[in-house]
């Protein structure tokens, strides 16, 4: 198996810099120039910091690896600019990226484990075997290869690419300390999204960690049965204490929650499951105005027992969740024609 055989540099928490780097750097300001040239200029060789002497760089280019990922690969979205990235890790696996364009901002959805242990019936990572997860640098080479590559500024981080981030909890709150440190590369709280099928006591020290992070449950059911069957590895998490561990987000960070639900023809696509779904953000008290359900028309993927709700089912379904005063939107399908629409990536 092929291995990184110098550590990784974007591996190193900023504030472990200057330990990690006294054999080679004695002057504090030089530390604090390779932090700006890796994280708020993004700097894709140790060549490109211009400002550090020649020595200290080849220092750095014999001790470090400042890019982890190889045949790199991508498609665009004749729809609607939407890009996927196929991205090589060091153990020579594959994780997928997608780029987010529109008029107001430049959003990536990213990943942050390779496979998915959560195994989801309906989505395609969930059928890509769990390897492992990824690392703090993985994740924010993401972020750094696609702003190069696409030459806009990123403004928004959706994790909501391969894995559960909840369980890779640590290294998904490192790179989120960097992707909002103005210091670094300075991306809002509010403009980052986590979304995760729920493991509660991650859900609950995130909110204690991450104050102003949104979160993203991915409920996609209305009771522990119906949700069993499309998320067999949940943990036997039930419902009702899901959406206390959201209401305990909410109340601790003041910040968005956002309700996933993937509408399942035949499944959980029913007037009755509209109804079910409005009573249950109603006995958790999350009808609020900082709580909005997102519809997600299921993307059809090679998986041949599961298709598409017809536009009336999703329309009547938001019509009821409406009529009980829960915000909702139905999400429109970005890059279908690249396999990078929500459910899409994984193996093709």
């Amino acid at each position: 198996m092929k291995t990184i055989k110098k550590p990784f540099i974007l591996d190193v928490e900023p504030k472990q810099l200057s330990s990690v780097l006294k054999p080679l750097i004695k002057e504090e300001y030089r530390i604090n120039q390779i932090k700006e040239w890796l994280y708020s200029k993004k700097a894709a060789s140790f060549e490109q910091f211009t400002n550090i002497p020649k020595d200290i760089r080849g220092n750095l280019e014999s001790s470090f690896i400042l890019r982890s990922f190889s045949n790199i690969k991508k498609a665009e979205s004749v729809l609607d600019g939407t890009i996927r990235y196929t991205f090589k890790t060091c153990d020579s696996h594959y994780i997928y990226a997608v780029y987010l364009p529109s008029n107001e901002k430049k959003t990536v959805c990213i990943s942050t484990q390779i496979g998915c242990p959560v195994s989801c019936k309906f989505c395609l990572s969930g059928k890509t075997k769990f390897v492992r997860n990824l690392s703090r640098g993985e994740i924010l080479e993401q972020i750094m290869h696609i702003e190069n590559d696409t030459g806009g500024r990123i403004s928004g981080v959706l994790f909501m690419g391969m894995g559960e981030p909840m369980l890779n909890y640590q290294n998904v709150v490192s790179a989120i300390n960097t992707i909002i440190s103005k210091k670094e590369m300075n991306i809002g709280k509010r403009h980052i999204t986590v979304s995760s099928m729920g493991v509660i006591p991650a859900i609950k020290s995130f909110a204690n960690e991450m104050q102003g992070v949104r979160f993203a449950l991915s409920l996609h059911a209305t009771d522990d049965k119906q949700r069993k069957k499309i998320i067999p590895n949940n943990f036997d998490t039930k419902i009702q204490d899901l959406l206390q561990a959201c209401k305990y987000y909410l109340k601790k960070t003041n910040s968005k929650l956002t309700i996933e639900y993937v509408l399942l023809k035949d499944f959980n696509d029913t007037s009755s499951d509209a109804h079910r779904l409005a009573r249950l953000l109603k006995s958790a008290d999350l009808i609020q105005p900082n709580v909005q359900v997102n519809l997600i028309p299921y993307n059809e993927t090679n998986n041949t027992e599961y298709k598409t709700t017809a536009q009336i089912s999703v329309l009547t379904f938001k019509k009821i969740l409406k009529l009980n005063g829960i915000t909702v939107n139905v999400r429109e399908p970005k890059g279908l024609d690249i396999g990078a629409a929500c459910g899409q990536l994984g193996i093709k």
